[in-house]
Parts: structure tokens; C-alpha cells; sequence
């Protein structure tokens, strides 16, 4: 009987201490590079197992051997590859930019030079000579009760044909400010090459602020006129002219009174000159230029408008 009782007690201490095992492991991966490219990964595991009355531990390591996409010696080489080629690309696209700065900044110079080499090479307008001769001047003139005094401006707007073709409506274009002689009233002119949605071109005349106004008689006084050159020969000339506007009959002091001293310097144009656009490309004569663009009223693209002042 205590045999037996014995025998059961110590089966029962063996169970208990076969149960209280404590297992701790540790893993380590090693990766080492060969001279064939390919990659050697060692993977090491070391296992401790602890019980009350035994400590023991146990080593295994597992070697293999990694190629293809896996090949970090054949990865690297490629990202350096793709490096270089990156900052290749990055040093081309560095030199073009340069190249549109350059230009960017010699455009201004370029444009210059081309207009003034178009300019030289424009074919003058039967006109020029009258423009030359009398733009900005006062001349006495002879007329049928005598002679009188005239004031001429002429204002020509180059590239007017493309301001026909691509400008919106109500878009204008105003010239600089002049002076109707010496000690004289400051006047401008603007052109809308699409005044109505039809593509009528309206040229207005108004005031400005001026050097001299303190000293002038206001409302403005004189009498006006405006007009688009005719560019044919002499003997068909036909000028498109507006009516003589009296400033006295037209429109209210508003218009032709002394400019504000602050704020707008431009007076309300009160008058100007209508025309259809097609007026404009009426065609030379043949036997004046039959092989150019110019017409009665557009030469080499430009117009050019007339304003007289009866003084």
C-alpha cells in the first residue's frame, strides 16, 4: 500500500515539473554578398528551454542562396543607374531653361528690331509727306472768305487690320495726349475698332487735363472735324470725313468744359466719326498697287486718322 502511494506521488511531481517548461528563442538573419552576384542569407535560431530541475538550449542555423529580383547588389546598381540618368536629364531640362530665360529676356530687343526693320522697309503712303509736313502744326490756310488758321493732328495706329480681326466689342485704343499749339488745350483721340457688336468702328475726340488750363477760355471754343485718310493717288482721293462739330451747338459743358483737377483726367468724348468696317478694306485702284494688301484706307495694316481744328 505505501508502495503504491509512493509510486503515484512521484508520478505526479515528474507530470508537474514536465508541464512548467519555459522555451525562449531567438532569431538572427545574415545576409552576406558573393563575388557572382548573388546574395547568401544565413538565418540562425537559437532555442532555451528552462524547467525547474533541467536548463538546456538548442542552435540551428539554415543557409540559403538568393537571386533574381532579391538581389540587392543588382538593385543598387540599378537605382545608381537610374540616378545618373536622372540627373542627366535634370541638368538638360536646367540648360533649356536657361535658353527661355535668355530669350525671355532678349525678346523685348528682338521685337524692337523687327518693328524698326518693318518700318524701314514699309512702302511710304502717298501721304506721308502731307503727314510729315503738317502733323501737330497750326497753318494758314486760304479759304473762301480769305484765309484762317488750322490746327492738324494726324494719329496713325499701326497693325489695325489685326485690332479689327481679334479685338472685342467696346475694346478701345486711346492716343497720347497733345496740345492744339503752343500754351494750347490737351485733346486725345480713341478708336474702337468694334464699337457695336456689327463691327462698326467709332473715333471719338474729347479733353483732357493740361498744362495751360488755368489760362484758357473755357467752354472749349473752336470747331472740329475728324477723318480717315484715303491712300490712293491724288486724283481719287476721298478722305472719310465727319461733319464740322461746333462745340457751342454740341452737348453740354460737361463735355467741353475745363477737366477736373483730381480724379479722371479725360473729358467724355462728345463727338465722333462712325464707319462700317468694310468701308475700311475698299480696294486701291489697279493701277496704283495691284499686288499688295494696302487699301483706300488701310496701308500696311495701319490707319490713320486726321483731326482739324478751326482756330
Amino acid at each position: 500500500m505505501s508502495s503504491t502511494v509512493l509510486l503515484f506521488l512521484y508520478l505526479n511531481m515528474l507530470y508537474l515539473t514536465c508541464c512548467d517548461v519555459s522555451v525562449s528563442r531567438l532569431s538572427k538573419i545574415n545576409t552576406n554578398l558573393s563575388s557572382d552576384e548573388s546574395v547568401t542569407e544565413t538565418q540562425q535560431t537559437s532555442c532555451k528551454i528552462a524547467t525547474e530541475k533541467l536548463v538546456t538550449s538548442a542552435h540551428a542555423s539554415v543557409t540559403r542562396v538568393l537571386t533574381g529580383t532579391c538581389n540587392t547588389k543588382m538593385i543598387d546598381e540599378k537605382l545608381q543607374a537610374l540616378e545618373k540618368n536622372l540627373t542627366k536629364k535634370l541638368e538638360e531640362i536646367k540648360i533649356l531653361l536657361n535658353t527661355i530665360l535668355e530669350i525671355k529676356k532678349d525678346l523685348p530687343k528682338l521685337t524692337k528690331l523687327f518693328d524698326d526693320y518693318h518700318e524701314e522697309s514699309e512702302i511710304l503712303t502717298p501721304r506721308q509727306f502731307e503727314i510729315d509736313n503738317f502733323n501737330n502744326t497750326i497753318q494758314r490756310i486760304s479759304t473762301l472768305n480769305g484765309s484762317a488758321n488750322f490746327f492738324f493732328y494726324y494719329w496713325q495706329i499701326k497693325r489695325f487690320d489685326e485690332k479689327l480681326a481679334n479685338w472685342k466689342t467696346a475694346r478701345f485704343i486711346r492716343s497720347s495726349t497733345f496740345y492744339v499749339g503752343p500754351n494750347g488745350y490737351a485733346m486725345y483721340i480713341k478708336v474702337t475698332p468694334r464699337y457695336f457688336p456689327d463691327g462698326t468702328i467709332f473715333i471719338g475726340v474729347g479733353l483732357t487735363r493740361g498744362h495751360h488750363d488755368s489760362i484758357l477760355k473755357w467752354p472749349f471754343p473752336y470747331k472740329i472735324r475728324l477723318e480717315i485718310l484715303d491712300h490712293s493717288s491724288k486724283q481719287s482721293q476721298r478722305d472719310r470725313r465727319s461733319r464740322i462739330w461746333d462745340p457751342s451747338m454740341l452737348c453740354s459743358e460737361y463735355f467741353w468744359g475745363r477737366p477736373k483737377l483730381t480724379g479722371e483726367p479725360d473729358n467724355p468724348e462728345c463727338v465722333g466719326l462712325s464707319v462700317p468696317r468694310q468701308v475700311l478694306f475698299y480696294k486701291l485702284p489697279f493701277s496704283i498697287d495691284h499686288l499688295s494688301s494696302n487699301t483706300k484706307y488701310l496701308w500696311e495694316g495701319s490707319i490713320t486718322i486726321k483731326l482739324t481744328i478751326y482756330l
